[in-house]
């Protein structure tokens, strides 16, 4: 792999940092909207740039705008709320499947099935107190390789899209690529009822694969809007608001949906999917009225607010695909690196987020749908950690402690190997039911800091294509999601061991060690080279000139 960027080792030492974010594309409706944006900014001074473009963060350039909230927060709180709702149609399944599949005498849960017995070395299963019937009156008869079926799908939807997904967001503007794809996501999942009480398990995983392809567009849609909307200094700490809505829908979904199966009405658990998809739908609404593509092309921003965030972003025209750097891209060795942490991040949360019900539910017999709220404990803590830590990285990057590489850095390795730790000391707490609940919460917690991490970095090194290598690298992570599940299988037996989960814990502590080590070797906060746009329009050309005036002098400080 080559990269024309200059080594990640030495990159920000003693200079003014580069300037990461100076330019980031408007995708907007049409060629006449976008000159109307560039001749309405021509007033946005230059020099501007140069302060929020750094990395350090010189408290220079357009003032801050007055008041604490405005457009730009009405964006990440949308945003937020948007990605919340399709996690919530994306996680239902996995606590309704529990109620629809009938289980006498078994425990089936997340497509692996087994008896609760002991097996034949006893001290490695743990005693069932739990208290309940047994069996579950589902409505389907589906066994285990059957729903391991059903809940993999998904991903074979959800890679398709990821490319296209940040592709369509950086010609045509995020809004409704994001809007539509969440919207379909709400039509697929409350089809799913209907779909598996007429056609089957066949009809269930046709289900999931569109739920699937529908909702792979969000994230790269989403980072192609954070890189338009946010102003440098905050980009790690909204950027960071908007994606941890994931694990705020992941937090009301698990009790939620164990309350809506318990109910009589319709069984209950078709309700798991009608009630987020209403939310779904009433979320679509607000989103077409209150949100917009960018600040160029919104009705209703401050002037002040627009010129804040245009110091930093800048605006250029869309991005023709015939003019995507795909080679360079490809064979940058800072995406490899990003990608590398990716897959990292996207096998652990496999196990945190598929494979930890299973084990808590057949080696601790700790019954998730009684427990609601403390089965999503876990995932509470992850949204909570990210928030916090994002506010410390932004923080750190303005008052010059860390530059952007050794931010990006450091919470990747807190992200990565405190929770692979998590995971060992998980693996040694036997039948403990309290410790291994908290060794698993803190684990996620600090899962959290990838958000001021590497999922942060896609933006840092390459702005104007920020939601396909997004699309990039949650494509290749999201194998993970049937590869994971896959490889559990291989090593946990029916009953369910400690010593057999003790391995598996060893192996995904050892990903993230060996996935994060290779983000820190080869990651890297700097703006490439590669990320210049070929301009034609008068006042682009100045932009490019002073940017480049910029890494010339960033380069010569390096010696300092």
């Amino acid at each position: 792999m080559s990269d024309t960027s200059s080594n990640a080792d030495g990159d920000e030492k003693g200079s003014q940092p580069p300037l990461s974010h100076a330019i980031s594309i408007i995708a907007v409706d049409n060629k006449q909207s976008t000159d109307k944006a560039l001749n309405n900014d021509q007033k946005t001074n230059i020099s501007g740039q140069h302060s929020h473009g750094n990395e350090r963060g010189d408290n220079e350039g357009p003032e801050r705008p007055d008041g604490f909230f405005g457009s730009r927060h009405v964006f990440a709180l949308m945003g937020f709320l948007g990605l919340a709702a399709v996690y919530m149609m994306r996680i239902n399944l996995s606590v309704a499947i529990v109620d629809m599949v009938k289980t006498p005498n078994t425990t089936t849960f997340f497509g692996r099935s087994g008896s609760g017995g002991s097996s034949g070395n006893s001290s490695e299963q743990c005693e069932n107190d739990e208290s309940g019937d047994s069996e579950s009156n589902g409505e389907f008869e589906w066994d285990g390789e059957t729903q391991g079926l059903i809940l993999g799908a998904f991903f074979w939807g959800y890679m398709v899209t990821q490319i296209p997904g940040g592709i369509l967001a950086e010609k045509y503007g995020g809004k409704y690529v994001l809007g539509i794809g969440i919207l379909l996501t709400d039509f697929f999942s409350m089809l799913t009822p209907l779909a598996a009480r007429h056609g089957g398990s066949g009809a269930v995983i046709a289900m999931r694969v569109l739920t699937g392809l529908a909702e792979g567009v969000t994230f790269p849609s989403a980072n192609s809007m954070i890189s338009k909307w946010v102003p440098t200094f905050e980009r790690t700490t909204i950027g960071a608001f908007v994606l941890a809505g994931t694990q705020f829908g992941t937090v009301i979904i698990m009790p939620l949906s164990g309350f809506l199966c318990n109910l009589e009405f319709d069984n209950g658990w078709p309700l798991a999917f009608y009630v987020p998809g209403v939310i779904g739908i009433l979320w679509f609404i607000g989103w077409v009225f209150l949100v917009y593509d960018s600040p160029s092309v919104h009705p209703r921003i401050s002037e002040k607010e627009k010129r804040y965030i245009l110091a930093s972003t800048g605006v250029l025209k869309p991005i023709p695909f015939s003019e995507t750097p795909w080679s360079t891209i490809m064979t940058s060795i800072h995406l490899w690196a990003i990608l590398v942490a990716h897959l990292g991040h996207s096998w652990g949360l496999s196990m945190l987020l598929t494979e930890l019900p299973t084990y808590m539910k057949t080696v601790l017999h700790f019954d998730l749908k009684a427990n609601g709220l403390l089965s999503a404990l876990p995932y509470l803590a992850m949204w909570l950690f990210s928030i916090a830590f994002s506010v410390t990285a932004d923080a750190m990057r303005k008052n010059k402690i860390l530059n952007t590489t050794n931010t990006r850095k450091l919470f990747t390795t807190i992200g990565l190997l405190i929770p692979g730790l998590g995971l060992i000391g998980a693996s040694y707490t036997g039948c403990d039911r309290v410790a291994t609940l908290t060794l698993l919460t803190l684990s996620c917690g600090f899962n959290g800091a990838i958000y001021s991490g590497f999922l942060a970095n896609h933006i840092d090194i390459a702005s104007n294509y920020a939601g396909t290598m997004m699309g990039v690298t949650n494509c290749v992570a999201s194998i993970c999601g049937f590869l994971a599940p896959y490889v559990v299988n291989l090593i946990v037996t029916e009953s369910g061991s400690i010593d057999q989960w003790q391995t598996v814990f060893f192996l995904s502590a050892g990903i993230y060690a060996l996935t994060n080590l290779f983000y820190v070797v080869f990651g890297t906060g700097v703006e490439q080279p590669w990320n210049k746009l070929k301009d034609t329009h008068p006042q682009e050309q100045k932009r490019n000139e002073s940017i480049g005036s910029l890494t010339s002098s960033e380069k010569s400080g390096k010696s300092d």
